[in-house]
């Protein structure tokens, strides 16, 4: 509840303190005494666009401050948490400040926020009907959650919006994943391309240092044959070549031998160094005749290399690259013919959800009509007790239908939203004859406000905002019908706590709280005050609205039993 809000510099007022209770806190006071501009100063600090027009002359800045006390489980603490305000005690102080220049600061528990951040934290803790409009009723998106909190919706209509919100996450997988396929469809062919291309080449790319090895020779083979020749007649076919001085060395170790064992164990040894010596000199000859076939084979291999350097430059600069760009190919290869599957299984998932969220839609659709019969009947039977005899209140759907919907009841297909497949306006007529009309457009005050008070009242067990403020509800209204507003806001001040701006005696009566708004000269200044009233204070108060400055006896008299009245209903 709003425990206390502090006003400085703001409009007539210099500054004042104003504690509020809970249960019906009634303010009254002549008119112009200053009372629309409490509820004024409210609206700035809740987040209304501000305004320097209302500093006080003289002043450089207005600033408004209002207490709450609030249960820790309030909806308010999770947004707070969410914009990093710490709280302590179910305490919430917010505090906005506007300066000449226009501009202004607002906090809540003394960290610093955003006005639309204000604006927010407000929505959840007062409703204010009345010129300074912060109505939740007359927001038409609005109406979907008041009509599903009378009905006690809550839990399937939460169920409905996560479903929704996973449906389009699914359909949204579905999406990529087949765009995914489309894309890959494109690039399959040229992949497969590039795969075979690789492929094809991938021995000689294993093997191109062993290329260029040979195309260095071959391309060098004049000098090779050259000094091949050279060293194959050294060793074999020369005019006393070194094979046949090994031969003749031969016929000379072994004569030896027979004198010296040691010679003769060395003869295994020279044995093995001719056989190496003829070994080497045939291989020289063999490589020396492969030489003649080279122009051929160079060709060959300088083409190949060429078809390779292609390659490496189409796929990285390198072979290591090459290899990565391969292993790329086949993993996408891989992935595009297992995409069909995916998409199959996503497919089946959206089916299944859309199923299962087109049940929950005509459950909750159902219930909501239901629901909206019977807020009907319960909202004109009180609007009658209002003095608005001939009310006709009426709960509108507006379908979404769409032939194209993901959502299917009884054969036609809706467009769902995360509130379900249809949209909620209330509408009303306060007149006979007169045709019912968006409740967003109802412009008498004292309408709105007995009609909000009607909803207020048939709603607040489920209605998590805890301050309600009502100004000029009593417009147009007198006698038995300002009784019966008077009940009714005592009704509702049981589950919320109401602050009412009223001129007349038999809704102030009701009062668990009754605040005297008037003005008073100061340094040649007038300056609004606000104060409490004692039980003898309220009599004089009420005296005042039955019969003006000038209270008689009588008047006196009939205020004192018209409390004395309301003790007697309150007991009761």
């Amino acid at each position: 509840m709003l425990r206390e809000l502090h006003i400085k510099n703001y409009a007539l007022i210099d500054e004042i303190r104003v504690e509020f209770s809970a249960g019906l806190n009634i303010i009254t006071g002549e008119t112009g005494a200053g009372k629309s501009i409490l509820i004024g100063s409210l609206g700035q600090v809740l987040g209304e666009r501000a305004t320097p027009d209302f500093i006080r002359t003289g002043a450089d800045r207005y600033v408004v401050e209002a207490l709450f006390l609030l249960d820790g489980t309030h909806p308010v603490f999770a947004a707070l948490k969410q914009l990093g305000v710490e709280t302590e005690a179910g305490e919430l102080l917010l505090r906005r400040e506007t300066f000449t220049e226009g501009h202004s600061r607002c906090y809540a528990n003394d960290t610093q926020v955003t006005a639309r951040a204000l604006r927010s934290i407000g929505d959840l803790l007062v409703d204010i009907h009345g010129p300074h409009s912060h109505q939740s009723l007359l927001k038409v998106e609005k109406h979907v959650d008041f009509l599903d909190s009378f009905g006690q919706m809550e839990e399937p209509v939460g169920q409905m919006g996560r479903e929704y919100h996973q449906l389009n996450a699914l359909r949204g997988e579905l999406e990529e994943l087949r765009q995914r396929k489309a894309a890959a469809e494109e690039k399959r062919e040229l992949y497969s391309f590039q795969l075979k291309e690789i492929t094809d080449a991938s021995p000689d790319l294993e093997n191109w240092e062993q290329l260029e090895q040979e195309c260095t020779v071959l391309e060098n083979r004049e000098r090779l044959a050259e000094d091949v020749i050279q060293l194959y007649d050294l060793l074999y076919d020369g005019e006393d070549s070194v094979a046949e001085r090994l031969g003749r060395g031969a016929h000379w170790l072994k004569d030896a031998a027979r004198f010296d064992q040691i010679l003769a164990e060395k003869n295994k040894t020279y044995d093995s160094l001719i056989y190496e010596v003829e070994d080497l000199s045939f291989f020289l000859r063999d490589y020396g005749e492969k030489l003649q076939d080279a122009p051929q084979r160079l060709e060959d291999l300088r083409n190949k290399l060429a078809g390779l350097e292609q390659i490496k430059r189409k796929y990285g600069e390198s072979v290591e690259k090459v290899w990565e760009r391969k292993e790329f190919l086949e993993k996408e290869l891989v992935l595009s013919g297992n995409i069909d599957q995916q998409i199959e299984e996503v497919e089946g998932s959206v089916q299944k959800l859309q199923e299962e969220l087109s049940r929950r839609c005509a459950s909750v659709s159902q219930r909501r009509r239901a629901a909206a019969s019977h807020l009907t009947v319960q909202v004109e039977s009180s609007l009658k007790q209002l003095g608005i005899p001939n009310a006709q209140f009426e709960v509108r759907f507006f379908d979404r239908e769409d032939p194209e919907g993901t959502v299917e009841i009884a054969g036609k297909r809706f467009n769902p939203g995360p509130t379900g497949i249809e949209e909620v306006e209330f509408f009303i007529s306060t007149n006979a004859g007169e045709e019912k009309k968006p409740l967003v457009k109802i412009v008498s005050l004292g309408e709105i406000s007995r009609i909000m008070l009607s909803l207020k009242s048939i709603l607040a067990e489920v209605d998590a905002i805890p301050t309600l403020i009502f100004d000029e509800i009593d417009v147009g209204v007198s006698g038995r019908i300002a009784e019966a507003v008077g009940r009714k806001m005592k009704q509702l001040s049981a589950t919320h706590q109401i602050i009412s701006i009223t001129h007349l005696p038999q809704i102030a009566k009701m009062a668990d709280r009754h605040l005297s708004v008037f003005k008073k000269i100061k340094d040649g200044r007038s300056t609004t005050r606000a104060v409490g009233l004692t039980e003898e204070e309220r009599i004089e108060e009420i005296a005042k609205l039955l019969e003006g400055e000038q209270i008689s006896q009588t008047a006196i008299r009939h205020a004192e039993e018209m409390l004395h009245q309301r003790e007697r209903s309150t007991r009761r």
